[in-house]
């Protein structure tokens, strides 16, 4: 998020987002190629592929145009939520009833963002328009994940990302008119030759953010439990703040910092004690 909200200071948010993902689909299918991957079947390929709808593209489209109306740190911190989005999904969808004590840690959630946030002190970068956008693209991310757990199970991982990432991109391009509308002025692309280093940041962070964290996140399923991978997405925030104060220059007060310090341990604790503390209903596990 934060190589994404430096990016966006020289390219508009969709433009951004298909740039990001030719370069992701490109080094995906390359793999993909390489390792001879097999293509799960027909109708199990159509269900897969239409997750891609839901994210990169929806989640993204939504936080890349939110982050031209708010801060990386605001944004990041409000990406927080998706945790506890996903519980509350998976509950609607699979009948999986949280803890009297997931709902306490949930209100100490948002209660940490609401200081780091310090709305009381008027200190956002930004406005309400572009936190709600971020928060949208959190909830379209935690369906991805809460469905993505059911179907995705036992399906080669980089067909299965290469797929939903190049439907998210046909999508992205007959969406291109959105941002005309939304951006009038018409700002050109930065030129190659003179301005190189924000065209590989634009590369790089298709790379990083769409080939790379799929990849990862999703590997790490096969080896630790749901619980365990939870909590290390619960620190994307922490990266993603930290992130914006040393490479953006986006100031953090001690008032934030408390905020962000309590969400975060709320976070952790959720993410230690959601397989325990999880009551399954009709037999539905976590």
């Amino acid at each position: 998020m934060v190589m994404s909200k430096g990016a966006l200071d020289n390219f508009y948010p969709m433009t951004l987002l298909i740039i990001q993902l030719i370069v992701s689909v490109t080094f995906l299918w390359c793999v993909v190629v390489c390792r001879k991957a097999t293509a799960p079947s027909g109708r199990k390929l159509v269900g897969l592929s239409l997750l891609g709808l839901l994210e990169p593209c929806l989640t993204y489209v939504l936080v890349l145009i939110g982050l031209t109306h708010t801060g990386a740190t605001e944004a990041s911190l409000l990406q927080a939520l998706e945790s506890i989005m996903i519980v509350v999904l998976a509950m609607l969808l699979y009948k999986e009833i949280p803890s009297i004590k997931f709902v306490y840690l949930s209100v100490m959630v948002l209660t940490g963002l609401f200081i780091a946030l310090d709305v009381r002190a008027g200190n956002i970068n930004g406005d309400w328009y572009g936190g709600t956008l971020v928060s949208l693209g959190m909830f379209c991310a935690a369906g991805y994940v809460v469905l993505s757990s059911r179907v995705a199970k036992g399906q080669d991982v980089f067909y299965t990302l290469a797929c939903q990432q190049t439907l998210a991109l046909v999508v992205s391009i007959f969406m291109l008119p959105l941002e005309w509308v939304l951006y009038p002025d018409n700002k050109p692309l930065p030129d190659v030759s003179g301005e190189w280093g924000v065209w590989v940041l634009a590369l790089a962070s298709g790379i990083v953010q769409y080939a790379f964290a799929f990849s990862f996140y999703i590997f790490s399923l096969r080896y630790i439990r749901a619980g365990l991978a939870g909590m290390f997405l619960n620190l994307i925030p922490v990266v993603g703040v930290l992130g914006a104060v040393v490479f953006l220059g986006e100031r953090l007060s001690p008032w934030q910092a408390g905020g962000a310090a309590l969400t975060m341990l709320a976070l952790v604790m959720i993410a230690r004690n959601s397989s325990s503390e999880t009551v399954a209903v009709d037999g539905v596990m976590k």
